[in-house]
C-alpha cells in the first residue's frame, strides 16, 4: 500500500501547523465490503481473519519490529530481567487464538459502519492492500488492547469483550477505526530520527509507530525548541508486574532534534496541548493522536462536545477533498 503524499502531510497538519511529518498476504476466502460512494470512486476496505497458525507466522515475519526491539522492549514484554528474543517469540507463538464468529461478526459491523459512515458523508479514503485480522491475547505488547503492523490488524479480548459481552458497539467501532488510521498512513517515509545509544535504550517500540518521522515546535523552558516526540520509561525494569504504560513508569518526552541526548517531560512544554490538542488523552505519538481524532470523526462524528473542535472540522474537510 502506498499512500499519497497528499493525504498524509495534511493529516499530520491537523494537529498542528508546526508538526512535520517527515505484508499482507492475498488469500482465498478474504471478506470484501463495498460501499458505492457515486458512479466515479467507491470506498472499499478487503480483509479476511487469521487462524491462530497463520498470526503467529504473520506476527514473526515482522523481522524489522522484532529484531530491533531493545534490552527494555524485551523485559517489559517478557516480564523478566536481561530477557531475549527468543523468549518473547515463544511467547507470541503461544499467545495467539481463533476468532469466535460472535468476534468476527462484530469486526463485520464495524468496517460495514465505518464505510457506511464515510459514503454518507462524502468522504474519500486512500485504497488499502488487503487488511488481515489477528487474534492475540497481547501479552507479547504488554496486554495492549489492539495494534498493528503494516496492514495486520491484532485484537486481544480487552477490545473484542466490548462487542461480544458490554455490547458498546460504538467503542468497538472507534478501535476498529483507529487501527485501520494506521494501516492508512503507513509505508510513507520521508525521514527517520537515529537517536544515540543512551536514548535509544530507553525508548519503548511501539508497533503502531513504525518511525520517528514527525516533528513539532514546543515552547520548553521559555525557548522555542523543534521536538520529536518519543515513548521512554523513567526506569528500567526490575521485577515481575512493572509495566511501561503504568503512570509512575511511562514518560512522554520531548527530544530536540539538534539535540538528540536530551529528553524533556512534556510537562515542560508550556504548548503542548495546543499542538497535539485535547480530544485525547493517548498522546505518546503524533500517529496515535491523530488515529483517535479520524476515528471520532467517522464513528462520533462532528457534534460530540470535542475540547479541539478545529481538528474534527480539518479531518472532515480533508476526507471530503481528499482526491485519491
Amino acid at each position: 500500500m502506498k499512500l499519497h503524499f497528499f493525504f498524509l502531510i495534511v493529516l499530520i497538519s491537523l494537529i498542528s501547523n508546526n508538526l512535520i511529518n517527515a505484508k499482507c498476504i492475498n488469500p482465498k476466502n478474504k471478506k470484501i465490503i463495498k460501499i458505492k460512494k457515486n458512479k466515479s470512486y467507491k470506498n472499499e476496505i478487503n480483509y479476511h481473519f487469521a487462524s491462530a497458525n497463520e498470526t503467529a507466522a504473520l506476527l514473526l515475519s515482522n523481522r524489522d519490529y522484532y529484531d530491533n526491539l531493545n534490552q527494555q522492549d524485551l523485559d517489559f514484554r517478557v516480564q523478566k530481567v536481561n530477557a531475549t528474543l527468543e523468549e518473547l517469540e515463544e511467547i507470541v507463538i503461544n499467545e495467539v487464538r481463533d476468532f469466535t464468529e460472535e468476534e468476527k461478526s462484530a469486526i463485520n459491523n464495524a468496517i460495514s459502519v465505518f464505510l457506511k459512515n464515510c459514503n454518507d458523508r462524502s468522504y474519500r479514503l486512500p485504497h488499502l492492500n488487503d487488511i488481515v485480522f489477528g487474534k492475540t491475547t497481547t501479552v507479547e505488547e504488554c496486554r495492549q488492547g489492539a495494534y498493528t503492523h503494516g496492514n495486520q490488524i491484532y485484537l486481544g479480548p480487552d477490545v473484542l469483550s466490548i462487542a461480544t459481552e458490554d455490547y458498546e458497539y460504538d467503542v468497538f467501532n472507534y478501535v476498529i477505526g483507529h487501527e485501520l488510521f494506521h494501516c492508512f498512513t503507513r509505508n510513507f517515509l520521508i525521514f527517520d530520527f537515529v537517536f544515540p545509544k543512551e536514548i535509544a535504550d530507553r525508548i519503548i517500540s511501539n508497533p503502531d509507530v513504525e518511525h520517528h518521522n514527525s516533528y513539532a515546535t514546543f515552547e520548553i523552558n521559555g525557548e522555542k525548541k523543534k521536538c520529536v516526540v518519543v515513548l521512554s520509561t523513567t526506569k528500567h525494569f526490575e521485577e515481575e508486574g512493572e509495566r511501561f504504560s503504568s503512570e509512575e513508569i511511562q514518560l512522554v518526552g520531548l527530544v530536540p532534534i539538534d539535540d538528540l541526548h536530551t529528553i524533556y517531560p512534556i510537562e515542560e512544554a508550556s504548548n503542548f496541548y495546543e499542538v497535539f490538542g485535547e480530544n485525547t488523552s493517548y498522546i505518546i505519538d503524533p500517529e496515535e493522536t491523530l488515529a483517535d481524532n479520524f476515528s471520532f470523526t467517522i464513528i462520533y462524528g462532528l457534534d460530540n462536545n470535542y475540547k479541539t473542535q478545529r481538528i474534527i472540522d480539518n479531518i472532515d474537510t480533508l476526507l471530503k477533498s481528499y482526491n485519491p
